[in-house]
């Protein structure tokens, strides 16, 4: 989901908005990253359950969904129906169906402890949290994360010499849109939106062209955000390409 990922919010159902910096860990074996988000303020987390004998055959188990998505909790219920030779680090499989859209959902013992991550859709599609140790101890160093699509640099740093033409080129400057004095001012009050934009670059990194994909629903909103997206750089490439951008407004 954020292999080649620019850009990032995460948003909690209190409505609060956080920058995400970028992956601190990841194993592309296990198909597992762990991502950074800025935040002044603490966060509840659930419990990792901290024994392979959490897992086991006929365990009962709940996948949790973002509430974000309107959907009733728990998306998905049933028990462990079979684990792999190594329960820290094989895969296992529930006795339900968990939706495609579920990638990065936790999955709960009757404990309340998280024994699981979804990875993808499908029933064997669980991976036990026995494979986060090794990156959450990669995540306790001082980094804030970056993204595969986004320089290491800042925007303001000099930036490092680079092929004329990058055979994947990245984006270099990507500016997040501010949130517009004008939706402050409507009489309903300040509103809130989240939409998708995909933003083509040209062979010289330059902003071609903003589609959005879809709507916050205010015409201000969209408006901030395609000015900002228009002020994106990319690193020189052979030909035109695309990111898909997310974007969540929040006064």
């Amino acid at each position: 989901m954020v292999a080649d990922a620019a850009y990032g919010v995460a948003k909690s159902p209190d409505g609060k908005i956080r920058n995400v910096t970028g992956v601190v860990a990841s194993a592309q074996d296990a198909d597992l990253a762990i991502l950074r988000a800025e935040t002044k303020t603490g966060v509840p987390l659930l419990p990792l359950a901290k024994n392979a004998e959490s897992v086991a055959v006929n365990a009962w188990t709940v996948v949790i969904g973002s509430s974000l998505q309107h959907k009733e909790q728990p998306i998905a219920a049933g028990t462990i129906t079979s684990l792999g030779s190594d329960p820290k680090k094989d895969g296992f499989q529930i006795s339900v169906a968990i939706p495609n859209d579920a990638a990065g959902a936790p999955v709960v013992d009757a404990n309340g402890k998280v024994v699981g991550i979804v990875t993808a859709g499908g029933k064997s599609a669980v991976r036990p949290t026995g494979l986060l140790d090794p990156l959450l101890a990669q995540a306790k160093s001082p980094t804030t994360g970056r993204w595969a699509a986004a320089p290491v640099e800042s925007p303001t740093a000099s930036p490092s010499p680079t092929p004329k033409f990058a055979r994947n080129p990245r984006v270099i400057y990507n500016p997040a849109p501010r949130y517009p004095y004008e939706a402050r001012m409507l009489r309903s009050g300040p509103t809130t939106g989240s939409a998708k934009f995909r933003v083509t670059f040209d062979t010289n990194g330059q902003v071609k062209n903003v589609q959005a994909l879809e709507s916050t629903g205010q015409s201000v909103l969209d408006q901030a955000a395609v000015k900002a997206l228009q002020q994106w750089k990319a690193e020189p490439g052979a030909r035109d390409w695309t990111v898909l951008v997310p974007i969540t407004f929040q006064p």
